[in-house]
């Protein structure tokens, strides 16, 4: 079968002082540098309510709600922002509103959640309390047609944009499956997409997506045009291995889930290093995978470990909003 996912500081004593001599005040600490502190954390293996089976994608509606993509348990999950299950819709099938595997997920201004399943090569659209409302979709390279969907997001507009995994390309539609537009095809050069993984809207209404394979970042405009890349392979700053997701700050700042390093990192507007966070060992556990990503009104980072089946809420601090 075919889809499988594949510096010490020195330091000196000072000497004696003179009798008499008054002892100077403390210097006063540097403030700390950018980083992340985590707010809340929740999630264990299984398949009752609040736990997980290799979840992925995230997203979060206006009233601050966190949607999850719970993929082996064929499951959208909805929790409060402070990790209380609110309810659970979906089961193992092919039949409409049955799911596979649920990779993604996003909600649009209307509050309809939409869910692009890897296995079905389809898209799903529910109401908030995960009743059916339409799909489209089928396995093919045509437009509208559908190979390994991955990611999805939804603009300010209600334009739908998802990412094909084998197909290379991103796909544009109308809220109702019509298909607007089609860019990417197999490669490395600029604009081209080489297994994209999930992507994300920005403020301006521009397209970022996680070019996995070819360890970077991408920025479209809304028509499909490249604007810039970001990213190489590696393990230093600002290198990925294998990135799987992308979220977007209020002021253009990235934060991007670095799966195959094990961390999440904070990149500025421009492309440029910020700060990180390694994602927690966990007792018994061999490794941990960022997969997905969501950021709500008050710019808190959701962030999903699918390895350990695990969610936390970031919050980033120091050098300004990203």
């Amino acid at each position: 079968m075919r889809r499988n996912f594949c510096a010490l500081l020195p330091f000196v004593l000072a000497g004696a002082v003179v009798a008499c001599q008054r002892e100077p005040a403390p210097a006063a600490q540097p403030p700390a540098g950018p980083r992340y502190r985590v707010i809340a954390q929740w999630g264990s293996a299984g398949s009752g309510p609040g736990q997980f089976n290799a979840l992925q994608g995230l997203a979060v509606d206006a009233q601050g709600n966190l949607y999850v993509a719970d993929a082996e348990n064929c499951r959208i999950q909805v929790f409060s922002a402070v990790g209380r299950f609110v309810r659970a819709w979906g089961r193992c099938g092919d039949a409409p509103g049955e799911f596979r595997r649920p990779t993604d997920v996003a909600v649009d201004a209307a509050g309809q959640i939409y869910v692009v399943d890897f296995m079905l090569d389809r898209v799903q659209v529910f109401d908030r309390q995960g009743q059916l409302l339409r799909h489209w979709g089928r396995l093919g390279t045509r437009p509208g047609e559908l190979s390994a969907p991955v990611g999805v997001a939804v603009d300010a507009g209600r334009s739908l944009y998802v990412s094909e995994f084998y197909n290379h390309r991103i796909q544009k539609f109308s809220p109702q499956g019509k298909h607007l537009l089609a860019w990417g095809g197999e490669g490395d050069g600029e604009g081209q997409l080489y297994f994209p993984a999930k992507l994300a809207v920005g403020p301006d209404g521009s397209i970022y997506v996680a070019d996995a394979h070819n360890y970077r970042i991408q920025k479209f405009d809304p028509g499909g045009r490249f604007l810039a890349a970001w990213g190489s392979s590696g393990k230093w700053r600002g290198q990925f291995q294998d990135p799987v997701d992308v979220e977007i700050g209020a002021n253009g700042g990235m934060h991007v889930a670095d799966s195959g390093n094990f961390r999440l990192q904070w990149l500025d507007a421009e492309g440029s290093y910020v700060a990180e966070w390694p994602i927690p060992r966990r007792a018994g556990a061999a490794f941990q995978s960022p997969q997905g990503l969501a950021r709500d009104a008050r710019g808190f980072l959701y962030v999903s470990d699918t390895a350990n089946n695990r969610i936390y809420k970031l919050e980033a601090i120091g050098g300004g909003q990203p």
